[in-house]
């Protein structure tokens, strides 16, 4: 299946990734070839710092998307899954939904009439109601989690990183 799929994936991630690559070297290439002073601090370092700190704002950025989206599937378990499938946000539009499911499956034998009673329905419904806010709340808790501490690693790698830039500005300024 991922050998399927691939291809265009690596064509979509692989040639930005290899274009920003190129554009870096070569950025890093016409700054290590114009000579240092003395006086000044070493542009590799400030063009490793500024990088970092590029790097660690997009994904600071990333995750800060994520964190939001996992806090609203939180607040909102039932509304949180895709559109697919009977609707949970309320026992009547899981009936209409159920019922429509079942005509759209069951085309190749003739219309049943349903002989399903509203309690079988009712539990039925609060059993569903019940999983789909377990599985919400596992499925955000891990996604607040892993977005909560790459947030984390993210801010801390950018502020150490444009200290240590300032830093390198501040000596040379000297």
């Amino acid at each position: 299946m991922i050998a399927s799929a691939g291809p265009p994936w690596m064509l979509m991630v692989g040639i930005p990734l290899f274009l920003l690559l190129a554009v870096w070297l070569t950025v890093a290439v016409i700054v290590g070839q114009k000579g240092d002073d003395v006086d000044r601090p070493n542009r590799m370092a400030h063009l490793y710092g500024y990088t970092v700190c590029l790097i660690s704002l997009i994904i600071a950025l990333i995750c800060l998307s994520s964190v939001l989206n996992a806090f609203f599937d939180r607040a909102n378990p039932l509304q949180s899954e895709s559109p697919f499938g009977a609707s949970l946000t309320s026992f009547e539009s899981y009936t209409a939904t159920y019922r429509r499911e079942q005509t759209m499956f069951d085309r190749s034998e003739p219309a049943r009439p349903d002989t399903m009673s509203d309690a079988t329905l009712h539990a039925r419904y609060d059993a569903l109601v019940r999983d789909r806010i377990a599985a919400s709340r596992y499925r955000t808790a891990k996604s607040l989690t892993i977005g909560i501490i790459f947030l984390i690693i993210s801010i801390v790698l950018f502020v150490t990183h444009w200290r240590w830039v300032r830093r390198l500005n501040g000596a040379g300024a000297v």
